[in-house]
């Protein structure tokens, strides 16, 4: 009997121990800030996807840029050291270059179109996964989503309207399109990673920039800009991505979960975003720490919009732009 309970008990180990082994974890990168959309779009891809395979798949976060900035993470990614990013689109354009086409201002003239744009089904989400496809980057595009509208910022003084903007110094990514929209409003553009930006605006590098509410609030650039503009000139678009290599180690049941799970999550980071853009500035606006300026958006939409067929075009994204517009 106890040779019997021996050998009971050593076959449960090991059935415990192949459990393990069976057991894999997936690593997010994120350079979001706590609170911040991204990262509520995070928490519910691992709850789903933790609670479909019963613990089976387990995704760890990893907030702040730790994994390093997106664009180093996205490389990461093709070697299957980091497994999945949350992050914008912006990051992303050295690999896809038609993400460029979401820098252009008022590209989306309502959240009600904006959700239907970021619709998993639909015709934008579905051009961009053949982008993914086609561009042989190693990457899987798992899902679209937002992220809060989009302000101007800055250290010099109160921008109420586009005269405001001559000559400042304006932060933006390495696209060339998100500078070009800025050089058209009068600003001057300076190209930097956004992780960069907070010392930038320290030392004058740059004294502008753009960016959510949440990721304003979530690292402190009201600190160093306190003066925030209310241009609204950009529902921010967001990315799900999954490498290759992890995506190829799943099976058809699990890629369906992780699918849904996406789904899921982009319709949190686009509401959390709206969430967020309407109860985070106000205290810091309360306290005297921002300084808010409504501004005169027609200006702006009059010196953007001619310039959206041209950039579509430049980019290869005309089929994508006519989908946006034809958004009923």
């Amino acid at each position: 009997m106890n040779r019997m309970m021996g050998a009971l008990a050593a076959c449960a180990v090991a059935a415990g121990l192949a459990g393990t082994a069976d057991a894999e974890t997936l690593r997010l990168s994120s350079q979001g800030n706590p609170p911040h959309p991204w990262l509520d779009a995070a928490e519910t891809l691992k709850a789903e996807v933790e609670a479909a395979t019963d613990g089976r798949i387990e995704i760890e976060i990893f907030p702040g840029a730790t994994l390093g900035r997106d664009a180093t993470a996205l490389d990461e990614m093709r070697l299957g050291t980091i497994d999945l990013l949350i992050g914008g689109t912006q990051e992303a354009t050295p690999f896809f270059p038609e993400f460029q086409l979401f820098s252009i201002s008022y590209l989306f003239p309502s959240i009600e179109v904006f959700r239907k744009a970021m619709d998993p089904e639909g015709p934008v989400v579905g051009y961009f996964d053949r982008v993914y496809q086609d561009s042989g980057n190693g990457l899987v595009l798992l899902g679209l989503t937002g992220g809060g509208i989009r302000n101007l910022s800055n250290n010099a003084k109160e921008v109420a309207s586009i005269d405001d903007l001559a000559g400042m110094k304006m932060r933006v990514p390495g696209s060339r399109l998100d500078a070009v929209m800025w050089e058209a409003s009068g600003a001057q553009p300076i190209s930097l990673p956004f992780t960069e930006l907070y010392t930038a605006l320290q030392t004058g590098v740059a004294n502008a920039f753009e960016s959510s509410i949440s990721a304003y609030v979530g690292n402190k650039l009201y600190e160093v800009a306190p003066y925030h503009s209310t241009t609204q000139h950009q529902f921010m678009v967001s990315h799900i991505t999954i490498s290759q290599i992890a995506w190829d180690r799943l099976s058809d049941e699990d890629k369906s979960i992780f699918r849904a799970a996406a789904a899921k999550a982009a319709v949190v980071g686009i509401d959390k975003g709206i969430e967020y853009d309407s109860s985070l500035l106000q205290p810091l606006v309360d306290s005297g720490q921002v300084i808010l300026s409504e501004v005169d958006k027609a200006p702006f939409i009059e010196v953007v919009r001619p310039l959206h067929d041209e950039v579509a075009e430049q980019i290869g994204a005309s089929e994508v732009l006519d989908a946006i517009r034809n958004i009923d």
